[in-house]
């Protein structure tokens, strides 16, 4: 189904994920999945996964969630979450989509608050707003900013099976 020209709605959500005709096709599965799992767990949310640009050194944010630039970081153990808030600072996101889905396949809630809290700085700093974490169709959202270490570990817990 057509929007217009830029923009395919997406099968199952509708209007509420618009996908990029000129999207990063190579992780495309891997960013409708995740914004699919935010989606589900968050009705009133919407997400544009955004066209791919292609600039030498500097790698363009995946998604616009409710207004705000995020970026998925497909991590491959909880020490990613620091490098992946890095990372993403520098594209100029204020949201952090943790996809544990990736590489992962297991949520392990102390470790993960253990990382995503030492982020505090960052959201403090008003440089990330939130931080998604993604498992097995399911997402959660945290803030460092208001919660503390104990509070993300509970969220975190939510998406065990």
């Amino acid at each position: 189904m057509e929007l217009d020209k830029d923009f395919i709605v997406d099968e199952i959500y509708g209007g509420r994920l618009l996908i990029s005709v000129r999207a990063d096709q190579r992780e495309l599965a891997s960013n409708i999945r995740a914004a699919r799992a935010i989606l589900n767990s968050f009705p009133d949310t919407y997400i544009i996964i955004n066209a791919h640009t292609i600039e030498l050194g500097h790698k363009n944010p995946e998604y616009t969630i409710d207004s705000h630039l995020g970026d998925r970081k497909g991590i491959m153990s909880e020490k990613g979450v620091t490098a992946g808030f890095k990372s993403a600072k520098k594209q100029g996101c204020k949201i952090v989509v943790i996809d544990l889905d990736e590489h992962i396949w297991q949520v392990r809630p102390f470790e993960l608050s253990k990382y995503i809290s030492r982020r505090k700085a960052d959201f403090v700093n008003g440089l990330m707003e939130a931080c998604y974490i993604v498992f097995d169709g399911e997402a959660v959202v945290v803030n460092a900013k208001d919660q503390t270490r104990r509070e993300i570990e509970s969220i975190i817990e939510e998406l065990k099976p």
